[in-house]
């Protein structure tokens, strides 16, 4: 099930460190479908992604 934006921005809202594999797991959904989703919310300004080591961080902005 992919996840709205809503859901996604209160998932992130709830924790300290979300990764893209956390999202991923989370919903049941891939990497890649975590990416598209996450692209958007970064295009509407709601969150930023920084990357740390091999990992992408998403962060509310």
């Amino acid at each position: 099930m992919i996840p709205t934006e809503k859901e996604l921005l209160d998932f992130i809202k709830r924790r300290d460190l979300v990764n893209f594999s956390i999202i991923a797991k989370y919903f049941d959904i891939k990497n890649s479908t975590v990416s598209d989703l996450i692209r958007v919310l970064v295009k509407k300004k709601l969150v930023v992604v920084k990357k740390l080591g091999g990992s992408k961080i998403v962060r509310l902005k």
